[in-house]
């Protein structure tokens, strides 16, 4: 039978709800991980590992075992974002209204996961052998250090794996083909204390400000554009820490910055960017300049061909869910797939639902749009794989 033939709107949706209501904020994966794994065991699947992650819930992973030809992978994220202030409704209630599902994740990413899971439910059910294995999996830890993802790439399971695609977020008629990087920057200022009485010496606070100051001089185009994308590097200042009520000139400044960058830059050549831009800020005191003190590789930028398979692919089939034309784009910001694609090594796009306030209060999918992203994963891992 026909595997589009199991998929249905309402059964999305209630996917989605119950995925919404069990919550996960990164480090309290552990109830939505169980949930997944009986999930896997009551659709039939054999082939269930669970990977222990320090600090947060299990990832999970199965395989749909198929024939001896290409595998491929749908991948999900089980975290979420801790519930802000702000909510209207319970951020762990899921509230249908208008053609929204609100409620904490439910962009991001509960309704992707929903609909990966829908789309396996569906090739299972039909009944339907593929010429290759299908490996779905839920990483945990996404939205802290991507400790999940980079346990199941340890495993070595996704050797020889040739696509994987994301119901990530993404906006209407949209899938993502790549996405910056993100690098933290530790800058330190040392400075040579005297009594503030006499305010000499070498305040590194000032310093420190004169090096942010001279940073937001050159926003928003000075950190790189891809103008076929639209898309700009960026710098964003998110730590300050110095001084106090002592009667001294603090010598000592630290500044975090973090910085998006684009495919196609390295993060030396980012660091060497920053350091152009503090010799023109004309410090009195000297400087250090470390980054990426984190216990997972940085998630790195990359783009995958819009000419290769898995794009056309995807895009043709999503193109024919919506009936109109599909945008290439690339995302602003990271997630595991930047650690699939790049430490990974497997060809990685973003298709997923449309939604909005994503990793806000009052966060919401598009219901419409869940089903859509269903029937079209499954075409794309019909396509790709293909049939026994």
């Amino acid at each position: 039978m026909n595997p589009l033939d199991f998929i249905s709107g309402e059964r999305v949706v209630k996917l989605t709800k119950t995925l919404v209501e069990i919550p996960s904020e990164t480090g309290n994966e552990q109830r939505i991980a169980d949930w997944i794994i009986n999930y896997f065991t009551e659709l039939g699947l054999s082939d269930i590992t669970r990977l222990p992650v320090e600090e947060a819930g299990d990832t999970v992973v199965a395989v749909l075992k198929g024939g001896s030809g290409p595998k491929m992978m749908l991948n999900f994220h089980i975290d979420t974002f801790d519930a802000f202030e702000g909510w209207e409704t319970d951020p762990f209630k899921a509230v249908e209204e208008d053609g929204r599902l609100y409620g904490l994740g439910a962009h991001d990413m509960k309704g992707g996961v929903a609909c990966a899971l829908a789309a396996v439910e569906a090739i299972v059910k039909s009944g339907v052998k593929l010429g290759g294995d299908l490996i779905i999996s839920g990483t945990s830890d996404e939205e802290y250090w991507s400790r999940g993802v980079h346990a199941l790439i340890k495993t070595g399971m996704l050797r020889d794996c040739r696509h994987c695609v994301v119901p990530e977020p993404a906006a209407h008629a949209t899938i993502l083909i790549g996405q910056l990087g993100r690098h933290v920057f530790k800058l330190r200022f040392y400075g040579s204390s005297v009594s503030a009485a006499y305010d000499e010496g070498v305040n590194a606070i000032v310093d420190a400000a004169k090096v942010v100051a001279e940073f937001e001089k050159h926003k928003p185009d000075g950190f790189g554009c891809i103008q076929e994308y639209q898309m700009r590097g960026s710098l964003c200042v998110t730590g300050f820490h110095s001084g106090g009520d002592k009667i001294y000139v603090p010598e000592l400044a630290e500044v975090t910055v973090d910085r998006h960058i684009l495919p196609g830059q390295s993060v030396e050549e980012a660091a060497q960017q920053m350091r152009q831009m503090i010799v023109d800020a004309g410090i009195e005191g000297r400087y250090e300049l470390a980054w990426d003190e984190r216990p997972t590789p940085a998630p790195t930028s990359y783009i995958t061909p819009p000419d290769s398979e898995l794009v056309k692919t995807a895009k043709r089939n999503l193109e024919a869910e919506l009936g109109k034309e599909v945008k290439l784009a690339l995302a602003r910001s990271v997630a595991d797939t930047n650690h699939i694609a790049v430490h990974g090594g497997v060809p990685t796009i973003i298709m997923g639902p449309s939604g909005g306030n994503t990793c806000e209060a009052n966060e919401w999918v598009d219901t419409e749009s869940l089903p859509q992203i269903t029937r079209a994963l499954v075409k794309t891992v019909l396509a790709l794989l293909g049939i026994m």
